[in-house]
């Protein structure tokens, strides 16, 4: 077989090669040399790299158009939607180029080591772009992904996305194949169309070569070398333009009119950040570290309005002075000790603090006054449970709600069979008894309350879980950078832990301390329970930071199931154990406490509910009908994993009444984001702004507490100042320690649940902040005083956002843009002068917040 034969048919098509089976060994060193992949392997495989590549370029392009379609005005997309592909198209013109039949070997070696690994990487780019999109909502944020934390939680977390990723890579390489050589030779066609139309002295006309007589030469390389001298083989009669050149002359003019405007078009294009986001082209983007991740400042154009109550003040001032700080250093009391310099530190103070509103003044809700004064309310224990991805219409899931609606429609005509109601209807029985709320499934069954109360209208501090746990525990905004990293920095508030060994070094323990009835002499532990890992994003750092004493973890689990031998209980995923495998744990922690006289806080974060959904044994009944690209299968397992967070729930219950502490145990349970599954397909909050991701249950639940709803606008970060209010006004503390939460109340931004809330007082609001995840693309924004919600961008690749979510609930009709001052216009059509009024302030009020944010937290971006 000739060599110049051997891949004739390979390049004719792209990929198909014909081999001898029977070769000696000297062909078979021949054919696994270099030199031979370089002559012929490579020559024959040019043209299905460039395909591949040129797919994967437009593919990623017009998804990344796509999914910012409501981000700019239609005439704008119109006018300068041409000029957003030319970053791609001078990409695929310079692979054109490298895949050229090089005679030269170096220039084919040069040629194979750059296209070949650029064209499977940007394949493989585009399809996780594609992937991630599908999945979640969003594209990746590629200067995000430079600060990702590589521990192996966070890469069996994305490893959950291969699939999808191997699915639209192989549908790439399948598309290549069949578009191998015809994409190539319509861009040859392209550039030499624009060629042709280049003057003489620019262009090098390629000359035919002289061919030996026995070489063997692909007919497509002959075609290749011989079209642009055809023309002139061609004789014409003087005077007469063939039909053929006269289409060629069309062509040009297309082709190089089309060229030319779009050319002229980027010129003439204003300058614009949203123009430049969209313009970015998926082989430059992950790899452009040109910008921070995060500004220094939210960037505003100029508007109306006097600010200068903001201005350059800020909120931290020396720090009251209290006389019983003991004279060792306190954990999470550092600002109240000189530093290692003996200088003086300062600390926040809510007097300086132009945006704080306190509600300490108020006298508690009158629904809660007389149990809280009667004595009947003690609380000698308390947990607090973040609940994974729990949003506030599944505690519990409720028939009326947009989730229930979505169920009910996935049946023929809007009924649910008898036997899917039934499941709904005994889904989330606890949830239903801790809020006071029926499902409604099955009819408004009566519910035996729990007792306490519930917030009907709160929102997370953070979408992003370890940032939402650090704004409960501690009562604090938090640190606006990407992923944990307030561990690092300095935590400005005392947490919830740290104010209990406060408490706990104002008396002597040995004294007081004898009988069991006088438990508010008792000194607290602290401790942190999860059947999870915690290696993602160094929680096992951050857990510390915040306080706790003791940890519980998978690790612990596993220790300790294998020390007792028998079998081992299944993790239901890589994240860890079920809940239920912390039920010992919390019993003997209980009878522990009450043996040594002690009282207890614990914090619990739940993992089930987390995305993949996975279930003990992989277990799932059918609560919804499948509708197609397999969205519906993903609420049905979602579904289930919140019915066995809800079991775990009866279980900690019981416990409690095992343990005899339920009526002294004040148990919180919040959620510490949610998702837009029913809405948009979202299975995580990353850079999802929807509402849904926000809004999440709240519950403090007491059984000698009255059933209260409260409606009021709050954030979670309201709960620590709430748990010390509530410790104080049940006379659930001794005299000092209550002089200590007296002292230390005041200090915290968020106002207390169990007195009427002030949303706007003096003209200012109660401005409620969300860091989304993961932390240094957007922020959140609401006021308690208003129906309005803004996303605020700290990049510049990212929208405005605004709803009033008052008469669009679940931002159906959200408006969006890159420009702020158009969006303004477009509220101003929809929504009055009263809302762009309220956007003006609350950007105004954003621009000085996230700098006193990283003043605070003694950041420097």
């Amino acid at each position: 077989m000739g060599k110049g034969a051997m891949c004739h048919a390979w390049d004719r098509h792209g990929l198909k090669m014909g081999f001898e089976f029977k070769v000696s060994r000297e062909q078979l060193r021949k054919a696994l040399s270099p030199s031979f992949w370089l002559d012929h392997c490579w020559p024959a495989s040019r043209k299905y790299c460039f395909s591949l590549l040129f797919i994967a370029v437009i593919c990623a392009k017009i998804l990344h158009i796509y999914s910012h379609l409501k981000s700019l005005p239609v005439p704008q997309l119109l006018i300068w939607g041409p000029t957003f592909f030319l970053q791609d198209v001078l990409c695929i013109l310079i692979t054109f180029a490298l895949c050229a039949n090089f005679e030269s070997r170096w220039l084919r070696a040069i040629a194979a080591l750059v296209v070949i690994p650029a064209s499977l990487g940007i394949s493989g780019l585009s399809a996780a772009n594609i992937s991630f999109y599908v999945a979640t909502g969003a594209e990746i944020h590629w200067r995000q992904a430079h600060n990702f934390h590589g521990d192996k939680a966070a890469v069996k977390t994305l490893l959950t996305g291969l699939t999808g990723l191997f699915i639209v890579e192989i549908l790439f390489i399948g598309a290549a194949w069949f578009s191998t050589p015809h994409l190539f030779n319509f861009i040859k066609g392209i550039v030499g169309v624009l060629k042709s139309v280049l003057p003489k002295a620019w262009r090098r006309e390629k000359q035919s070569p002289i061919l030996k007589s026995y070489e063997q030469v692909a007919p497509e390389d002959w075609e290749e070398d011989r079209t642009a001298s055809d023309s002139s083989l061609i004789a014409k009669e003087p005077g007469q333009i063939p039909q053929e050149t006269r289409r060629s002359i069309w062509l040009q003019a297309l082709v190089f009119g089309c060229t030319a405007f779009v050319v002229i078009l980027r010129c003439l294009r204003p300058t614009n950040a949203s123009y430049n986001f969209l313009s970015a082209t998926v082989i430059i983007t992950p790899f452009d570290k040109s910008q921070p991740q995060t500004q220094t400042s939210v960037r505003l154009p100029k508007l109306s309005g006097d600010y200068s109550w903001l201005g350059n003040h800020t909120a931290l001032a020396a720090p009251p002075v209290f006389d019983w700080l003991p004279q060792e250093k306190l954990a999470g009391f550092t600002d109240w000790y000189e530093d290692a310099n003996h200088t003086a530190r300062v600390h926040y103070d809510p007097a300086h603090d132009p945006l704080h509103i306190s509600n300490l003044e108020n006298e508690v809700l009158e629904s809660l006054r007389k149990s809280l004064q009667g004595g009947s309310v003690n609380i000698k224990h308390v947990l607090l449970l973040k609940l994974e991805s729990t949003r506030a219409d599944v505690f519990p899931l409720r028939k009326e709600s947009w989730f229930g609606d979505m169920i009910q429609k996935s049946f023929h005509n809007g009924k649910l069979p008898a036997e899917v109601e039934d499941r709904l209807a005994n889904l989330t029985p606890t949830a239903e008894r801790l809020t006071g709320t029926s499902s409604g499934f099955n009819g408004n069954k009566t519910v035996q309350p729990y007792g306490g109360f519930h917030a009907t209208n709160a929102y997370t501090a953070d979408t992003f879980t370890l940032k939402s746990i650090l704004a409960t525990v501690c009562g604090i905004d938090p640190l606006v950078v990407d992923f944990n990293r307030e561990y690092l920095h300095h935590i400005y508030q005392p947490c919830l832990p740290h104010v209990l060994e406060a408490l706990n070094a104002q008396f002597n323990q040995t004294e007081k301390a004898t009988e069991k009835h006088n438990y508010t002499s008792w000194p607290w532990r602290t401790m942190w329970m999860q059947s999870i890992t915690d290696d993602y994003d160094n929680q096992n750092l951050l857990t510390p930071a915040l306080g706790f004493q003791d940890v519980v973890t998978d690790l612990n689990i596993t220790r300790d199931l294998e020390k007792a031998g028998g079998p081992m209980p299944d993790k239901y995923n890589f994240w860890g154990y079920p809940e239920r495998e912390l039920s010992g744990y919390y019993r003997r922690a209980i009878e522990a406490a009450e043996e040594k006289k002690e009282r207890l806080f614990i914090s619990h974060l739940t993992g089930i509910t987390h995305h993949p959904w996975d279930t003990p044994h992989q277990e799932y009944e059918e609560m919804i009908s499948h509708g197609p690209w397999g969205k519906n299968k993903k609420v049905n397992r979602y579904l289930n994993t919140l019915g066995v967070a809800d079991k775990w729930l009866a279980e900690l219950l019981n416990v409690l009444e095992e343990t005899g502490v339920a009526n002294e145990t004040l148990v919180v349970m919040v959620g510490d984001h949610g998702i837009s599954l029913p809405e948009n397909s979202g299975v995580t909050p990353y850079d999802n702004p929807h509402v849904a991701s926000f809004h999440v249950p709240l519950v403090f639940a007491h059984p000698q507490l009255p059933t209260i709803e409260i409606n009021s606008r709050v954030s979670s970060k309201q709960i620590l100042p709430t748990i010390l209010d509530l410790l104080s006004e049940s006379g659930s503390l001794d005299d000092q320690a209550k002089k200590v939460v007296k002292d230390l109340l005041p200090l915290y931004e968020g106002q207390s649940m169990i007195r009427p809330a002030i949303p706007e007082k003096d003209g200012k609001q109660d401005w409620q902040f969300s860091v989304m995840n993961t932390g240094g693309t957007w922020l959140a924004m609401r006021s308690a005083a208003k129906p309005y919600r803004l996303i605020i961008p700290l990049i510049s690749d990212v929208e405005w956002r605004f709803s009033n979510v008052e008469i669009d609930p679940h931002e159906v009709d959200a408006l969006q843009d890159f420009n702020l001052l158009n969006l303004m216009e477009m509220v101003s059509r929809e929504h009055g002068e009263e809302a762009v009024q309220w956007i003006n302030d609350a950007a105004h009020v954003t621009k000085w917040w996230v700098e006193e944010n990283w003043r605070r937290y003694e950041y420097v971006p």
